[in-house]
């Protein structure tokens, strides 16, 4: 039953991290948006692969499809204010490091995140995540792939399956 809960909050970590700047997006967000570079309007395509406490992948090449505009790229960035009790963000240039304390559902959470802006149309992200269970580690790489898909509204988030796109959210869509 652990090993259960634990798969949920990672596919649900995943989500949120493939969806915008990672664990930028759903753990770090006392971040103020000019304290990371803004990324190109438009679809984001992530692909983010996950390793457990015990050196086993427990998710690769998971990839999420996401639509921003500036005004839900810093929406992203800002989702999980609430949760984050303690947080450094530091870095200029294309290079920046984030490390926190936040509260999730399952217990206290740190990270230990670097950011790579090698353009804002591409973004590599490496992190370690420590929790009760032990660390997690994840790697991500978001690229911008031009306009959103038709019928996609800023905020969308989801996958492509069979070559048509499947919402699983909006980042402007009142959590539950």
């Amino acid at each position: 039953m652990h090993r259960k809960n634990r798969l949920a909050n990672v596919r649900g970590m995943i989500k949120r991290m493939a969806s915008g700047l990672v664990l930028a997006v759903s753990l770090a967000g006392w971040a103020q948006a000019a304290d990371l570079p803004a990324r190109a309007p438009g679809l984001w395509r992530s692909s983010t692969s996950v390793t457990g406490p015990d050196g086993q992948t427990v998710a690769r090449d998971v990839v999420t499809l996401t639509c921003i505009d500036p005004a839900t790229d810093q929406a992203f960035l800002l989702s999980g204010q609430s949760r984050c009790s303690k947080l450094n963000i530091s870095g200029a240039g294309a290079d920046y490091k984030i490390n926190g304390t936040c509260a999730q559902p399952g217990g206290t959470v740190t990270i230990d995140e670097t950011l790579h802006y090698a353009s804002h149309k591409d973004v590599q992200l490496k992190a370690d995540v420590h929790d009760a269970a032990g660390e997690m580690s994840l790697t991500s790489a978001l690229q911008w792939q031009g306009l959103c898909l038709p019928g996609m509204q800023p905020g969308d988030e989801g996958r492509e399956v069979n070559g048509a796109f499947v919402k699983t959210g909006n980042i402007n869509d009142p959590q539950s």
